[in-house]
C-alpha cells in the first residue's frame, strides 16, 4: 500500500509540473513574451475589453490559397491585389459598417468573378468561392494590430482546395487600403481605427513591443489560463493526498 501511495504522489507531482510548464509555454507563445514577465495583471478585470467589443466593429478580408506551394502562394497574393483594387474606391471612404456589409453582400458574385478571372489569367483552373459571414479566427497580428481569437465578419475567398496558408487584412475600418504591413506610419493607422473604435479598444489591440504593452485581451487570457491550471492542480493534489 505504501508503495502504491508513493507512486500516486509521484504521478501527481509530475502532472502538476506538466501543467505549470504548459502554462508557461502558452504565455510565451501567445503573448510573444520571451525574455520578459507579465506585469500588472492584478487589475485586469477593470481593463478587460471583450472580443465581441472589437469583432462587432470589424470586417476582415481573408484569402486562402489552394496549397502552400510557392506558385499557389504567389497566386493568392495576386488574387488579393485584384480584389483590393476592385473594391477600394467603393469601400475606402465608407464610414458605416452596415454600408460596408451591404456593399460586400450585394457584390459578392462580382468579387468572386474578379478572383476567378485572376486565377484563370495565371493559367489555373481552380474553383474560387467568395463567402461573407462570421468565421472563427485565431490570434493574428497585422502590422500594428493584434486581434484576439474569436468570430469575426469576413469576406472570405477560397482558392481551389483552400489548403494553403492564408492572408488577411482589416477591410473595415479600411486598413486594407491604408496597408499597415507596408510601412504606413503607426499614427495613420491609429487615425483610421479611432474613427470607429474607442481609445480603450485601440489600446487593447495594439501589437505589444514590450511585456508591459501586452494587449489587454492577451493579458486577460493569461489570468484565465492560470485559473484553469489552478483547478487542475488542486484536483490532482486532492486525488493524490486524500
Amino acid at each position: 500500500m505504501q508503495s502504491s501511495s508513493n507512486i500516486i504522489k509521484k504521478t501527481a507531482i509530475l502532472t502538476i509540473g506538466i501543467i505549470i510548464i504548459s502554462f508557461l509555454a502558452a504565455i510565451i507563445s501567445e503573448g510573444g513574451l520571451a525574455g520578459g514577465a507579465i506585469e500588472k495583471t492584478e487589475n485586469i478585470e477593470e481593463d478587460k475589453i471583450s472580443v465581441q467589443d472589437i469583432s462587432s466593429k470589424l470586417i476582415r478580408l481573408h484569402v486562402i490559397a489552394n496549397s502552400d506551394s510557392p506558385e499557389d502562394q504567389a497566386l493568392k497574393l495576386k488574387v488579393r491585389d485584384s480584389i483590393v483594387k476592385a473594391i477600394e474606391n467603393e469601400l475606402e471612404d465608407l464610414e458605416d459598417i452596415q454600408e460596408s456589409r451591404e456593399y460586400i453582400k450585394n457584390h459578392l458574385k462580382e468579387i468572386e468573378q474578379i478572383a476567378k478571372m485572376e486565377v484563370q489569367k495565371e493559367g489555373k483552373d481552380y474553383d474560387v468561392k467568395a463567402l461573407f459571414g462570421k468565421f472563427a479566427f485565431p490570434v493574428k497580428t497585422y502590422g500594428y494590430v493584434t486581434l484576439p481569437a474569436g468570430e469575426y465578419e469576413a469576406l472570405r475567398i477560397i482558392i481551389g482546395e483552400g489548403g494553403g496558408k492564408n492572408w488577411w487584412c482589416v477591410l473595415f475600418p479600411p486598413l486594407c487600403f491604408v496597408d499597415i504591413t507596408r510601412g504606413v506610419p503607426k499614427d495613420e493607422a491609429k487615425i483610421q481605427l479611432s474613427k470607429f473604435l474607442t481609445q480603450e479598444e485601440i489600446n487593447a489591440i495594439q501589437t505589444a513591443s514590450y511585456p508591459d504593452d501586452v494587449p489587454i485581451e492577451v493579458r486577460f487570457k493569461v489570468v484565465e489560463w492560470w485559473k484553469t491550471a489552478k483547478c487542475k492542480i488542486n484536483k490532482t493534489i486532492k486525488i493524490a493526498f486524500k
